[in-house]
């Protein structure tokens, strides 16, 4: 899981976040549904479940939702935008049994 960076500065204006990194002094824009991502993006949802959301609001394929999910997380990974988040159990992880 990850979370918004809380370094980030940001808002919503019609729908569309803008974020503002103070460190990198660089702006970015997120349409409604990357707007509708971010908000999710607070270390308590899996990315599966932000899939689901963005069906239950928006006409699209679970699949493709998970797309979107994904591939919007690996842009903000790779602008510092977000964290990652340990979690007591991973959802999606297979279970490590040590013996």
């Amino acid at each position: 899981m990850v979370q918004r960076n809380a370094a980030i500065l940001w808002r919503e204006l019609d729908g569309e976040a803008v974020l503002l990194s103070p460190a990198a002094g660089s702006s970015y824009n997120l349409n409604p549904v990357g707007t509708f991502i971010w908000k999710l993006l607070d270390g308590k949802h899996y990315y599966a479940d932000i899939a689901t959301a963005i069906c239950q609001i928006y006409e699209v394929e679970y699949e493709r939702a998970l797309q979107d999910v994904e591939d919007i997380i690996v842009e903000l990974r790779s602008n510092n935008l977000v964290n990652e988040v340990s979690t007591p159990l991973d959802k999606t992880a297979t279970p490590h049994v040590v013996m």
